[in-house]
């Protein structure tokens, strides 16, 4: 009857809305559940510092000494710095005076080689080997080489200064006594210019600066190598009376 087919089309009518509303509220709670897990996984981002890592929680390696001064500026001459004069005065070309020390392929025998590969690696900036250079007991050594690197990076390679001239005054002076046999002083001259004026010390752009240093070394009973170990200072311009050539 007309009565019977309405009441089947009402019932399926019925039936489809339910399952659009079941359909319709499993798609809520999927969406609302993918939803919080993206929002948990934003929220662990930006509590690491970017993307969701694979390390399960553990930071990226910090950079290694050789990374770190890898990235550091030096004042190497562009091109073939080998055939270069070798900044400590020698008369020698830099590949066949301070270039081997600097290099490891051998090793400070006198305190004049540390003297002037010292100065040489001032005024190329290289850093690592004046820290190689430093003895253990000098009072700028630090066990953290890292942290001494950035701090020598930052301020204490004389980046306002040309290195002009070397000048040993006195010495080499060992020790003869054999409680201080290995012990040994240098004292010497440095030229400095200035790179630009600086009002705040009283210094315009090419002015010269001297620094006069008697440094103590030592050396090395193991394999007779020697090193840096202090230096006291004097300077002939006031505000620089405390500048010292070390490590």
């Amino acid at each position: 009857s007309s009565l019977s087919t309405m009441m089947y089309y009402r019932s399926t009518i019925l039936l489809l809305f339910a399952i659009t509303m079941i359909t319709t509220t499993i798609e809520f709670a999927y969406g609302f559940a993918a939803a919080a897990k993206n929002n948990k996984n934003n929220k662990n981002r930006k509590k690491t510092g970017g993307a969701a890592s694979t390390r399960k929680g553990f930071a990226a390696p910090p950079p290694t000494l050789e990374d770190l001064l890898s990235s550091f500026r030096t004042r190497l001459p562009q091109g073939d710095a080998n055939n270069t004069p070798c900044p400590c005065g020698s008369s020698e070309v830099y590949g066949d005076c301070c270039g081997p020390l600097h290099r490891g392929e051998r090793r400070c025998t006198t305190m004049t080689d540390v003297l002037r590969s010292r100065y040489s690696a001032f005024s190329f900036r290289n850093i690592q080997y004046i820290m190689d250079t430093t003895h253990p007991t000098c009072r700028d050594h630090r066990n953290d080489r890292i942290a001494w690197a950035k701090d020598l990076n930052k301020a204490g390679m004389f980046d306002s200064f040309e290195f002009a001239k070397l000048e040993i005054i006195d010495g080499p002076e060992e020790k003869n006594d054999i409680e201080n046999e290995n012990e040994g002083y240098v004292t010497f001259k440095v030229t400095l210019v200035a790179r630009e004026d600086s009002f705040e010390r009283g210094i315009l752009a090419g002015q010269e600066t001297v620094i006069t240093e008697r440094s103590k070394f030592l050396r090395d009973a193991k394999d007779n190598s020697w090193s840096y170990a202090s230096g006291d200072v004097r300077s002939d311009v006031a505000g620089l009376e405390e500048t010292t050539l070390n490590g």
